[in-house]
């Protein structure tokens, strides 16, 4: 198991890169970016979670980024890697308390359980192979994000993971 952690201003407006690190070593970052300026402004006055869209790097993996996309009422997130194929993040039961959270790309196919006190867990094949928690630490007024990444999940880039788990489950829709 690999055991990346990161700490988030606690303001979702934040676009400065973040250090992930690894064992207590700086790996990468994740950032939240704007294409261009005026959807900053109009996300201002959206709360902050219209425009969504988070990047992450990890060395030695391929960039990846995940997007919050509207269409025809509906929400769902896509995210990518450079040269792989796109994978869809969308809610189901939208009538349950909490929805159901899926992850696929026609192929591989994972389920988001969302839990803010137990921390959220994706599953795969019935199995937990990631576990993503927060906690806040109100002297800092920072949260603490831990995520941990079993061997066996079918999601090998660290960078993939962690956009979609910033951009989801932090920010949400």
């Amino acid at each position: 198991m690999k055991i990346y952690n990161y700490e988030v201003p606690a303001v979702l407006q934040h676009t400065e890169p973040l250090l992930v690190e690894l064992e207590g070593e700086s790996i990468g970052t994740v950032k939240r970016v704007y294409s261009n300026p005026i959807k900053r402004v109009i996300d201002s006055t959206l709360d902050y979670k219209y425009f969504v869209k988070i990047e992450s790097e990890i060395d030695g993996f391929p960039k990846a980024v995940c997007k919050k996309i509207q269409r025809k009422g509906k929400i769902f997130f896509e995210a990518k890697e450079d040269g792989a194929p796109i994978y869809r993040i969308a809610y189901t039961g939208w009538k349950a308390l909490i929805p159901e959270v899926v992850i696929s790309n026609g192929e591989t196919m994972l389920r988001v359980d969302m839990d803010r006190e137990l921390g959220s867990t994706f599953t795969y094949n019935e199995e937990v192979v990631a576990k993503w928690h927060t906690s806040f630490d109100d002297t800092r007024n920072v949260f603490i994000a831990k995520f941990e990444v079993e061997e066996d999940c079918p999601i090998k880039n660290p960078a993939l993971l962690l956009s979609i788990a910033q951009a989801v489950l932090f920010i949400g829709a």
